[in-house]
């Protein structure tokens, strides 16, 4: 059950009373703030529910392999300018771009996909990278209030 749907449908109704230009200012921020607390959680290797990411898959050690797979992973896709954010006034997005697009969908999803060229399919295990947790949730709709209380 939405504990938050008759927040949300209030919030609704407040934002059609705000202008189309301050509900597109308020959107993008709203973008800025999820697209960073998105980036923190996924360094912090966690799913929006909370568990752990499962760990990297096993795999034999080769001469000069070792420290990459010891780093966290999606290291680089949690930047700027793979996570991208945007908005209108109508909505707002968050997603990957590129080439990490194609990557992120693949642990989102647990597909199977060769590590490299020439290498046979692997079957990814299931990371969640993007979706909202119930304090992002929470922290939207503060925004949204905040914004409306004070316009």
């Amino acid at each position: 059950m939405n504990d938050f749907a008759p927040i949300e449908q209030l919030c609704r109704d407040l934002l059609l009373r705000v202008g189309a230009a301050e509900r597109s200012k308020l959107m993008r921020a709203i973008g800025r703030e999820i697209r960073k607390s998105q980036s923190d959680r996924i360094g912090r290797q966690q799913q929006p529910d909370g568990s752990s990411f499962a760990p990297h898959r096993p795999k034999k050690p080769r001469a000069g392999e070792g420290r990459l797979r010891q780093q966290k992973m999606f290291r680089k896709i949690r930047m700027a300018k793979s996570l991208r954010n945007g908005g209108n006034g109508d909505e707002v997005w968050i997603g990957f771009g590129g080439r990490a697009a194609r990557i992120a969908a693949i642990h989102q999803l647990g597909l199977s996909d060769a590590p490299a060229r020439g290498q046979p399919k692997v079957r990814y295990t299931r990371r969640v990278l993007l979706g909202l947790t119930d304090a992002e949730r929470e922290h939207v709709l503060d925004l949204i209030i905040e914004h409306v209380a004070g316009a």
